[in-house]
């Protein structure tokens, strides 16, 4: 099992969100409804659609967070629990699966994340630098089932190095209300 400094890895997102934000970012509610096609061939206006193809080896990390918050890393995901964000203490367990597409299934299930102060309760933040995605595209992170059928997005934001040949800082975060699987897409 694998852990991760909370306060250093917090760090990092706190500049990111400070400093990106996606201009495709959904409003509150975080998940929008999508209806978006799970191949990432290129739509009809010449943009991809669904879930990037991007391998991942298995990982499972399962740890117990309560009200003052926490954070881990599972594969390529880190989460991040804001305090208050739960009420009691959880026994939460993530899985990135073995797959060609970036994603990660979180347990319990439907877990709800209670608002907080600073405006975001849970954050996924997932990095796809060696997926061979142009640092030109805009990627999103999707809800997904178990098929991995996009059902919407998270509002996401959104960093990577300007230089089209640097694929060094590339990384998705996305506001999580509830726990479900998650994959990122275009």
């Amino acid at each position: 099992m694998r852990s991760v400094h909370a306060s250093v890895v917090a760090l990092v997102v706190a500049i990111a969100f400070a400093c990106d934000r996606s201009p495709t970012a959904v409003p509150t509610p975080a998940l929008q409804a999508s209806r978006s096609n799970p191949s990432p061939a290129p739509s009809s206006s010449g943009k991809h659609s669904g879930l990037v193809v991007c391998s991942q080896t298995y990982d499972s990390v399962t740890q117990v967070i309560g009200p003052k918050g926490g954070a881990f890393a599972v594969g390529p995901h880190y989460l991040f629990v804001d305090s208050l964000a739960l009420s009691d203490t959880v026994r939460i367990t993530a899985v990135a699966p073995a797959d060609t597409v970036r994603w990660v299934r979180f347990q319990p299930d439907g877990l709800v994340f209670q608002p907080t102060v600073d405006g975001w309760s849970a954050l996924l933040y997932t990095n796809y630098k060696d997926c061979g995605v142009p640092t030109s595209d805009t990627l999103r992170i999707a809800q997904v089932t178990d098929g991995l059928s996009i059902l919407g997005y998270l509002q996401t934001y959104v960093k990577s190095k300007k230089n089209p040949w640097s694929q060094g800082q590339q990384y998705v975060a996305g506001l999580l209300q509830h726990f479900s699987n998650y994959a990122v897409a275009w």
